[in-house]
C-alpha cells in the first residue's frame, strides 16, 4: 500500500490563487473528504507572511474540519535562528494560541518542533513536549528540520529517562531530494518514528514548469514569499539539465513529469505504508489530479529509470541535502 496522503495547509490564507476564506477551505475540506484524506499539516507560522492564517481558516471551518486529523508545528520566528522555541514559556505560549484559532479543545494529532532550538536545553525541550501530550494537547510530538545527531541524542535521552520518543519526522523528499535516506532514514527504522515528506515537487520544480518558461504565479515568481529562496534552491545548471532529461523522458511515455515524479514517491521510494506524503495545492483541481496520478499505481520499469538518472544527475550537488 502507498504511504498515507495528508493535506499541507500552508498556503492557506495566502494570496491568490490560494484558499484564501472559509468558503474555499470548506469547498476544499469537502474534496479531501471525497479523496479519503483524513489529516491535515499546518504550523503557527503559515502561511510566511500572514502567520496563524492557517490555523484560523482550519478553525473557522470546524463543522468540517473537526473530522480530521490536524497536525501543527510551535511557532518559529524565521528572522531568528530557532533559540528559544522550546522553552516551556514560548511552548505554552504557541500551543494554547495555536488550539485557540484551531477551535480544537481536544487537541491535535502531533505537536511538531518546526525546527531545532539551539539555546533551550534538549531535556527540556523533550519534557515540555511530554507535559504537553500529558495536559492532552496532542496525541504525539514530532520533529522538522532536526539534524540527525541531534535527533539521536533526543531519542538515547527519551530511552535513558523513560520519556515518549517522537513518533515522526517531517522533511523534504521527492526524486531530486533523497538525502534523508543515508543518515537519518536508519535511526528512524530503528526507533519506529515515521517519515512524513514534504515537496513531493520540489516546491513545483518537477512540474517542469521553470523549464519552460511557465512559471507565472507558482513559487518561482519574484513576487512570492518564498520566490527567492525557491530559485536559489533550485537554480543550479546541474539541476536544470538533469530535469530537461527528466521532462523529456516523461512526455516519450505520455506522462507528466509530475505524474511520475509523484507515482515514484508513493510506490518506488524508500517510504512505507506507516510513513505519509504531505500534498499541496491551490486549486481543488490540483489535488484531486496529484490523488489520481497516485492511484494509477506503479510505473513502468523505463519511467522509474529515467526517476534513478536524474537522482544520479543531481546527487553530486544535492545529496546532503535532507
Amino acid at each position: 500500500m502507498a504511504p498515507n496522503l495528508i493535506f499541507g495547509t500552508a498556503t492557506f490564507g495566502m494570496d491568490p490563487p490560494s484558499f484564501q476564506d472559509a468558503a474555499s477551505v470548506r469547498d476544499l475540506l469537502t474534496t479531501l473528504q471525497s479523496l479519503n484524506i483524513k489529516r491535515l499539516d499546518t504550523a503557527a507560522r503559515y502561511p510566511p507572511l500572514y502567520p496563524g492564517q492557517s490555523e484560523s481558516l482550519i478553525g473557522e471551518t470546524a463543522e468540517l474540519s473537526k473530522g480530521f486529523e490536524v497536525d501543527t508545528k510551535i511557532y518559529t520566528d524565521t528572522a531568528k535562528d530557532g533559540s528559544g522555541d522550546l522553552s516551556k514559556e514560548n511552548m505554552e505560549k504557541s500551543v494554547t494560541e495555536s488550539l485557540q484559532r484551531l477551535k480544537r479543545d481536544g487537541g491535535v494529532n502531533v505537536l511538531y518542533a518546526h525546527r531545532a532550538d539551539p539555546e533551550t536545553p534538549l531535556e527540556e525541550q523533550i519534557q515540555n513536549f511530554n507535559e504537553q501530550i500529558k495536559q492532552g494537547h496532542c496525541k504525539a510530538w514530532g520533529v522538522s528540520n532536526v539534524p540527525p545527531a541531534m535527533l539521536e541524542k533526543i531519542l538515547q535521552l527519551c530511552e535513558q529517562n523513560g520519556w515518549q520518543k517522537p513518533s515522526c519526522y517531517q522533511g523534504p523528499y521527492n526524486v531530486i531530494t533523497r538525502g534523508m535516506k543515508t543518515k537519518l532514514l536508519p535511526i528512524l527504522r530503528a526507533h519506529g518514528m515515521a517519515f512524513n515528506s514534504f515537496q513531493p515537487l520540489a516546491a513545483g520544480f518537477l512540474t517542469g514548469k521553470l523549464l519552460h518558461n511557465q512559471h507565472a504565479g507558482t513559487r518561482f515568481v519574484d513576487d512570492n514569499p518564498i520566490g527567492k529562496v525557491v530559485q536559489k534552491m533550485f537554480g543550479s545548471e546541474e539541476l536544470l539539465v538533469a530535469m530537461k532529461k527528466f521532462d523529456e523522458g516523461a512526455r516519450r511515455h505520455g506522462l507528466t513529469p509530475a505524474e511520475v515524479a509523484v507515482r515514484w514517491l508513493a510506490h518506488h521510494s524508500a517510504l512505507r505504508e506507516e510513513d505519509g506524503i504531505i500534498l499541496g495545492a491551490s486549486r481543488n483541481e490540483q489535488i484531486v489530479e496529484t490523488v489520481g496520478f497516485i492511484r494509477k499505481g506503479r510505473l513502468e520499469d523505463e519511467v522509474v529509470r529515467l526517476a534513478e538518472e536524474a537522482w544520479e544527475g543531481v546527487r553530486g550537488v544535492r545529496g546532503e541535502i535532507m
